[in-house]
């Protein structure tokens, strides 16, 4: 007969199994539980009389009672580390994340498909919220998935999700402050859940209590996601009522969510309603952007397909670079590192592959977008804020990256020697480029190489050639004084119109 403790030991195990709250252990975590029961069928497996000494030889014990080592992390140890390195505005966009794989559930076959849906996040000093009538989720989600720290096997999945890493939400509650209120209805049923973490810190076990609905800002009538997160630590609350941080927040919404936005969807800031900003390649007769698409097939998970685009765009250096889409949320905007190509060198060779980032590539715009089903195939970090470079997927779509890249490069060479023969007045490629039309990049889906006229192949009156040459400064100022102009560029320019007059005269 097994010792008395043991007995309760096994009958408080029972007693857990049974427990009805949502909120697990984190995942890949040592689970000391299961370490427990283990520990105890091995016990009562073994002679009772038993024990290992330290040398590691088999002892004698008048208890009989094998003690296990605890590898549990303490759970403010875990919140610390969990909320660390995450900047603030990373963890906002997490949660607007959440709200818009509730819109992709409702998302209709329209123009629009988000039309109608809608996010507002209120924050200040004091608290923070975000509000959608994204549709919500259900009691089972909450309970066996929503709160899990880590995505477990079985999971409900969103079909094209931009949250599957299954660490947002809690991240973002944890890093806001000390105390939070989830609330969740879909037109079944409703449920709530409320967290003092210095209380849960305290208490043994990972699991949350669930908490009486309130019916005020999401309902079964009005199905939707509700989070309210006070008790802010000190540097959220200095952050969150100031003017630069909410126009920062409002930045990254406008910028990581631009397509959402564009496709209907509202979100707002402290009632501010954000609009979409939207990247244009531009188009004309022998000037199309190049367009390829991959795809990436797996026996044992959903293909990945990579649309990339390479074009020329309006002149603007903080435009300008590679943006990385996946799955519709932007994940790169500009980029400009080696990451994506720009300054690449051939190692062996020392060759330049592809030149460092310059004014004169300015018009350069590259668009790569992913998009599978399973969104955890998608080459992305954890934070949403990179590309995975180790992943395969990517390191074949970056190759196909730069081999798209340079005929664009080569053109904005010829654009920039064309402009400095010239002058920007009189460069008839220049002249070309600013007449063509802009077009967003959705609406090319044909593979296409990337096309442009030649240097000199447009003709914008005669067709000029430079002329440099040297001459005292002393002299050059003696003429500029005389003609009065304004520089010495004017003066060889002035002095070339006199004599050419002179001699047609």
């Amino acid at each position: 007969m097994p010792p008395r403790p043991l007995l309760d030991g096994l009958w408080s195990i029972r007693q857990r199994r049974r427990a009805p709250i949502g909120l697990s252990e984190p995942r890949d975590q040592c689970r000391c539980d299961d370490a427990a029961r283990i520990n105890e069928v091995a016990y009562l497996r073994t002679p009772h009389h038993q024990s290992y000494s330290k040398e590691g030889a088999v002892a004698e014990t008048d208890s009989g009672v094998r003690n296990s080592i605890s590898a549990e992390p303490t759970k403010a140890f875990f919140v610390d580390m969990l909320v660390r390195d995450i900047p603030l505005e990373q963890a906002v966009l997490d949660l607007v994340d959440n709200c818009v794989d509730g819109a992709k559930r409702l998302a209709k076959q329209a123009e629009r498909p988000y039309e109608g849906c809608s996010v507002k996040i209120t924050l200040d000093q004091t608290q923070f919220r975000i509000v959608d009538n994204c549709g919500g989720f259900d009691i089972e989600t909450a309970r066996e998935y929503a709160f899990r720290f880590g995505r477990p096997a079985g999971a409900k999945a969103t079909s094209h999700s931009i949250g599957q890493f299954g660490v947002g939400m809690k991240r973002a509650l944890f890093k806001f402050g000390r105390h939070f209120n989830v609330q969740s209805a879909t037109s079944n049923e409703a449920w709530a859940v409320d967290v003092n973490v210095d209380e849960w810190e305290a208490q043994p076990g990972w699991s949350f209590p669930w908490a009486e609905f309130q019916d005020n800002g999401v309902s079964t009538a009005k199905p939707g996601t509700d989070i309210k997160v006070t008790k802010l630590r000190p540097e959220v609350a200095l952050k969150f009522g100031t003017a630069w941080f909410r126009n920062s927040i409002i930045g990254l919404i406008k910028s990581k969510h631009r397509q959402f936005i564009s496709d209907g969807l509202q979100i707002s800031v402290n009632d501010f309603r954000i609009d979409a900003t939207n990247i244009y390649l531009l188009v004309s007769n022998g000037f199309t952007p190049g367009t390829d698409i991959l795809t990436f097939t797996s026996d044992d998970s959903a293909p990945v397909t990579a649309k990339i685009i390479v074009g020329v765009g309006t002149s603007s250096p903080k435009e300008a670079g590679w943006n990385v889409i996946c799955n519709g949320r932007v994940i790169l905007e500009a980029d400009r590192r080696t990451v994506t190509g720009w300054g690449l060198l051939e190692e062996e060779a020392g060759k330049t592959l592809i030149p460092s980032f310059h004014n004169q590539f300015a018009r350069f715009r590259g668009i790569v977008s992913f998009d599978s089903e399973d969104s955890s195939q998608i080459p992305w970090n954890t934070t949403k804020t990179d590309v995975d470079q180790d992943s395969i997927i990517w390191r074949k779509t970056f190759q196909r990256m730069l081999e798209m890249m340079r005929p664009v490069i080569n053109f904005l060479n010829e654009l920039d020697a064309d402009i400095d023969e010239s002058t920007r007045e009189k460069s008839a490629l220049l002249d070309f480029v600013t007449k063509a039309s802009p077009q967003r990049p959705e609406s090319f889906s044909v593979k296409k190489d990337f096309t442009a006229p030649a240097r000199g192949s447009i003709v914008k009156g005669p067709k000029m050639i430079k002329i440099q040459y040297s001459r005292a400064i002393d002299d050059v100022n003696f003429l500029q004084d005389a003609l009065g102009l304004g520089s010495a560029k004017a003066v060889g320019e002035a002095c070339f119109d006199m004599i050419l007059k002179r001699q047609r005269d």
